[in-house]
């Protein structure tokens, strides 16, 4: 497919065959879109046949090649540190519903959101009996009070060191010069693995 734009990069025509370039002057005067969305230009006879589609929205046609202006820059990269802090905090929100482990009994706890309310519900309550909780390899635990602070004190220290991990990556993510490149996989709490 061939798009045909004047030198301004007004939409001329397109067609599917290689156009007859002395027939475009009728087409011209009827052209009234705009043609920003096309890169890779094929010039002939001073009109731009085929832009393609611009690399970004920041960039803008030149009348000969796509720009991106100095002052755009800065905002490209600033949406690429939003997007990929805001993947940094989904890892840290993953990795906080994927099990903590309580030492005094060698067991991984769920940690899932339907669980951490039942554990908050629990905390409310001045005494509840010792009661089977099921954990995440099937088994299952006395749970009691003494057992759930320990639980809950996990989840917290487990959640502390994912927020100070995160906020670390966040800093040098925002140092990167390619910010959609950083690595950010390393210095997570330990998770359940089946």
């Amino acid at each position: 497919m061939f798009y045909i734009f004047d030198l301004k990069g007004n939409f001329i025509a397109s067609c599917d065959f290689e156009p007859n370039l002395e027939d475009l002057s009728e087409r011209q005067e009827s052209a009234v879109e705009s043609a920003e969305k096309f890169i890779n230009p094929v010039l002939h006879d001073g009109l731009i046949l085929e832009k393609g589609i611009a690399p970004s929205t920041y960039h803008h046609w030149s009348g000969t090649e796509w720009i991106l202006p100095t002052e755009k820059q800065a905002d490209i990269k600033a949406d690429q540190q939003a997007q990929m802090w805001k993947q940094i905090k989904q890892k840290r929100y993953d990795n906080g519903r994927n099990g903590v482990y309580v030492k005094s009994v060698d067991k991984w706890f769920h940690t899932d959101d339907v669980s951490r309310q039942q554990y908050t519900f629990l905390r409310t309550l001045d005494n509840f009996p010792t009661t089977q909780w099921k954990v995440m390899d099937n088994s299952f635990v006395a749970l009691d009070k003494t057992l759930l602070d320990e639980l809950s004190l996990a989840i917290f220290a487990h959640e502390q060191a994912d927020f100070t991990n995160a906020e670390m990556h966040r800093v040098a993510m925002l140092q990167a010069e390619n910010p959609l490149d950083y690595d950010y996989s390393t210095g997570w709490s330990e998770i359940y693995e089946n």
